[in-house]
């Protein structure tokens, strides 16, 4: 059963996009307008999230928040601004699309859950619905994507939001920020400056968007 959207999260909406003096007004809309459009077409069960930019630990794109924040609001979900400046519009939104999952998920569970998980929210359940939309996340919410036909890289496609393009097969690997330990670190061959991404599974079999080769174990 869709929870129907709370009228504070409707107003809070139009107050931020209505703010004349606040310069992260636009990028909110920005995000609200994707959000509906996400709900809409991939038909998810969540309701109007209350949308915010905040600073947050640089190795964090965004996240949610279960129940509700001090101001009382439901689905609440951050984008970290450092994310904006670092990182290509397209994968924003993936992150966008991360986090409303979660809101999707925790809309419906029975009975609610009341207590943040001590090893997060991506279980089983959340990882297959993150993967049937196209992004590909593991245990401790790192995410990666498949590549083009998918339906995420689809719907940007349609909306002409330019994504990379790559083989169909291989994965769409993006380095990620430091402080992530539990990760096998792997490395690809551009020179003189190589990249490096680091990812949970043993077997990772990936190519660089770049130099076109697979990554190695570091």
């Amino acid at each position: 059963m869709i929870q129907e959207a709370e009228n504070i999260n409707i107003a809070l909406r139009e107050h931020q996009g209505n703010v004349e003096d606040w310069k992260k007004r636009d990028l909110l809309k920005h995000f609200h307008d994707m959000a509906e459009v996400f709900i809409t077409e991939f038909k998810l069960k969540t309701s109007v999230p209350a949308l915010t930019l905040e600073t947050l630990r640089a190795n964090h794109y965004g996240h949610f928040r279960l129940g509700r924040n001090g101001f009382g609001l439901l689905n609440e979900i951050a984008i970290n601004e450092k994310h904006l400046s670092d990182d290509e519009p397209w994968r924003v939104l993936g992150t966008l699309l991360h986090e409303l999952l979660h809101a999707e998920e925790e809309q419906n569970r029975q009975p609610p859950r009341t207590y943040a998980p001590r090893n997060n929210y991506h279980d089983k359940a959340y990882r297959e619905r993150a993967s049937s939309l196209g992004l590909i996340v593991d245990q401790w919410g790192h995410t990666q994507y498949q590549p083009a036909p998918s339906p995420f890289f689809d719907l940007l496609e349609k909306l002409d939001i330019k994504y990379p393009k790559q083989s169909t097969g291989d994965v769409i690997i993006l380095p990620t920020k430091p402080g992530n330990s539990k990760l096998k670190a792997w490395i690809c061959a551009c020179q003189p400056k190589p990249i490096h991404v680091r990812v949970a599974i043993e077997d990772f079999q990936a190519r660089c968007l770049k130099c076109g080769c697979l990554f190695t174990r570091k």
